[in-house]
């Protein structure tokens, strides 16, 4: 079974078994094979239950269409990106479907260049592929996979070489630390770094495959982040970092035990990777780029403004060899040879961040709030603000008619500069909602911005 609908704008997503099923994996794995000619691929999965149902099929049409199937079994997005990015693969495979509640499942894929493949970069015609070989298939895509058609692979040793290079291992002062896992799929990343360091480590929802006792799996909900929240001030702990479902994004507690927007860690990580290597380019979100490029700036470096989404940074960050890209829902981004001048491969990563910020506040002598607050004092925010059942585009035309004369740009969405603000709103690509985020110098700006919006919009 298999609904279009499926087809997102940077990757595949659906329920189970009603959206997808093993015979929906089957055939898309055969339609992934043909469009991109793999010959070698990696492939991973999320904790669901459900990913697990559709794995083998989706694995055992990747064997019988003639690929070599290199499986790291339940892991994290990153592990599987820096895996292909790594070794001689033709492609990658990740069956997850991220922050996605409970009862879904799904597919990252990209080629060897590690460009996840969305609706611009391929989805529509493995879509069509996919309906192609549907039409050949004459027996079930249920049954195991055989084990030679299949190899298991260890990139660990290789993934702690590569985070460490961002940062000096014996620079990091032990402290305690609270980490969340949400249950989710990036345990074994996780453990395997942050158990080397110095300090005391306290695990949150480290169990593989348990069913979320705390939470779910998007730690962007204000409800899933209150009991790491109030872990790290009972523990009274320098630091809380909580990730998402599939591991390739993180958020950041203070030692407050208070939440702190990606925007003020996009600020400090990159007056951090400035510091250890200047003119390097920083890519930063389209939807929030005043602040953080005023930083880069002031650092003496130049920002490079882009489109939102997993896609669209990888693919502009290989094209212009940018070291890091940030985007404010908490994905991370570097880049493997940027700083070395190896291979151009960018991934998503959510365990550099916590380690570059662990070595800046054990050598500046800072408490998380005490590192962010200058940012917070600087440029205020309204966070993101969703709208359902709101059309994008009437609203878009009323907001060009009251703000007609200030600039404006349709880059991703529509963006109007002010004095001292800034907004952007836009038509989520993911989900049915308009978004909108606010930023100005002061908070009597940002508080008229808001309700003057929010007059238009509602």
């Amino acid at each position: 079974m298999i609904d279009p609908k499926i087809f997102k704008e940077y990757d595949i997503r659906g329920e189970y078994p009603w959206e997808i099923d093993e015979e929906a994996a089957y055939s898309i794995a055969r339609a992934f094979v043909k469009f991109k000619k793999v010959k070698k691929i990696v492939t991973a999965r999320d904790a669901r239950k459900e990913s697990r149902f559709v794995a083998e099929a989706f694995i055992r049409g990747l064997a019988e269409s003639g690929c070599r199937v290199f499986d790291l079994g339940v892991d994290g997005t990153p592990a599987l990106f820096f895996t292909v990015g790594l070794g001689d693969f033709d492609g990658g495979a990740m069956v997850t479907a991220s922050h996605n509640p409970d009862g879904y499942t799904g597919f990252k894929l990209c080629g060897q260049d590690g460009v996840p493949i969305g609706k611009a970069t391929g989805l529509e015609e493995i879509k069509k592929l996919r309906n192609q070989e549907i039409k050949k298939l004459k027996k079930p895509a249920k049954g195991r996979v055989l084990k030679e058609t299949k190899k298991t692979i260890n990139f660990l040793p290789d993934y702690y070489k590569f985070v460490t290079s961002f940062i000096d291992e014996k620079k990091i002062k032990p402290m305690k630390l609270v980490l969340d896992a949400s249950g989710g799929s990036a345990v074994k990343l996780i453990d395997y770094i942050f158990m080397r360091l110095p300090g005391q480590v306290i695990k949150m929802n480290f169990k593989k495959g348990d069913r979320y006792p705390d939470h779910d799996l998007n730690p962007m909900m204000e409800k899933n982040r209150r009991s790491i929240q109030k872990e790290v001030k009972k523990q009274k702990a320098r630091l809380g970092v909580i990730f998402d479902g599939d591991g390739d994004r993180c958020l950041f507690i203070d030692e407050k035990g208070n939440f702190v927007e990606p925007y003020y860690v996009n600020c400090l990580l990159s007056r951090i990777i400035l510091k250890k290597k200047r003119g390097m380019k920083i890519l930063v979100d389209a939807r929030l780029p005043i602040g953080i490029s005023e930083e880069i700036k002031n650092a003496g470096d130049r920002p490079v403004v882009g489109l939102s989404g997993y896609t669209n940074i990888i693919k502009l960050m290989r094209e212009k060899r940018i070291l890091f890209g940030c985007e404010n829902s908490g994905h991370y981004f570097f880049n493997f040879g940027a700083m070395a001048g190896g291979k151009n491969f960018v991934y998503g990563d959510a365990i550099i961040p916590p380690l570059l910020i662990l070595q800046y506040l054990s050598e500046s002598g800072q408490k998380m709030s005490e590192a962010v607050d200058g940012f917070k004092k600087k440029y205020f925010i309204s966070g993101e603000l969703n709208f359902k059942g709101k059309n994008f585009e009437k609203i878009k035309e009323k907001i060009k008619i009251k703000f007609a004369g200030r600039r404006m740009e349709e880059f991703d969405g529509l963006s109007v500069f002010g004095d001292d603000w800034f907004f952007n709103i836009r038509a989520s690509k993911t989900e049915p909602l308009v978004r909108l985020n606010i930023e100005a110098k002061n908070k009597e700006d940002l508080a008229m911005m808001k309700k003057e919006l929010l007059r238009v919009i509602k």
